[in-house]
């Protein structure tokens, strides 16, 4: 059945303001050095948590784990002096640990796949701060024509978000990816802040022309393009279990073949089952998107 042609807000707008709801978490950073402010009992926890840490497991491997050896030998020392009741000792040998494994974690060459993890956040990042700027103009477009104010909704300065974009996409070139992040991340929250503001209390009415079974069709897979791009960025941000990534990652895998068997149809010209097809697949990431809180 035909659908109505006045939706209540364009796919792009709805599924970039989706992207807003998930809040981009900050790049991660060096562990705080706690060595002179806590109890000797909590520094050898820290310490324990950093020597089985990923930056741990890297310090094992790198000259061929003489720090590493060294640190978990004052460790196992403190440990052996808190049990025989000599904590300024303990004390003492926990502070050496802390402080050489601080100075040899920052020591450490550019972790490859933390660099690679950056590398991908930045790029979703470009991505979705430009559909959200394309979802903001065109909204506001539409919303200034409704109320006569050609003016609504500019919360921010185009051309200084421009240049903090071209600012981050230098620093990319350089590898520079945590301070690219930073950046994109400020756009990212200046843009959102202003759609949310811009679509307080009010109801947006788009003009979708689904006229013929081909663009209808054509609606369906901007819709479904739109809410797969939400699983990497709620594995990213939500950061659920391993199982339940490897549950959304098959779920993406199952909808992608679903759309392309969708594609087939539409270019053997047989529409209606496309259509039908395709909004399938769309369900499909609509429910794995669900095992992780995000409902839509």
């Amino acid at each position: 059945m035909r659908r109505q042609q006045k939706q209540r807000a364009t796919i792009a707008l709805a599924s970039t303001l989706l992207l807003s709801t998930l809040a981009c978490g900050p790049a991660q950073a060096l562990p705080r050095d706690v060595s002179h402010s806590t109890s000797v009992e909590l520094r050898l926890g820290y310490l324990s948590n950093m020597l089985d840490s990923h930056s741990g497991q890297r310090l094992m491997q790198h000259h061929n784990g003489a720090t590493y050896r060294e640190v978990i030998s004052l460790f196992d020392q403190a440990k052996e002096a808190l049990a025989n009741n000599q904590p300024q000792k303990a004390d003492e040998l926990a502070k050496r640990g802390f402080r050489t494994i601080m100075v040899a974690i920052r020591d450490l060459p550019d972790d490859s796949q933390e660099i690679a993890r950056l590398e991908k956040r930045y790029q979703s990042l470009r991505q979705s701060i430009e559909k959200l700027i394309y979802a903001e103009e065109d909204a506001r477009d539409t919303l200034g024509a409704q109320e006569g104010d050609e003016n609504i909704g500019k919360g921010y300065d185009l051309n200084i978000v421009n240049r903090i974009i071209d600012n981050a996409a230098e620093d990319a070139k350089r590898k520079e990816y945590e301070k690219a992040v930073a950046k994109l991340n400020e756009v990212y929250r200046t843009v959102t802040a202003s759609i949310k503001g811009m679509m307080n209390n009010r109801t947006v009415v788009i003009e979708l022309d689904i006229s013929t079974p081909e663009k209808e069709y054509f609606y369906e897979l901007r819709r479904f393009q739109g809410y797969e791009e939400l699983i990497p960025v709620a594995i990213d941000v939500k950061k659920p279990s391993e199982m339940i990534t490897k549950m959304l990652l098959k779920a993406g895998d199952k909808a992608n073949w679903m759309a392309e068997q969708a594609r087939s149809k539409a270019i053997e010209g047989d529409y209606p089952v496309a259509i039908r097809m395709m909004m399938d697949a769309t369900m499909e990431i609509k429910n794995s998107l669900r095992l992780v809180g995000v409902n839509m």
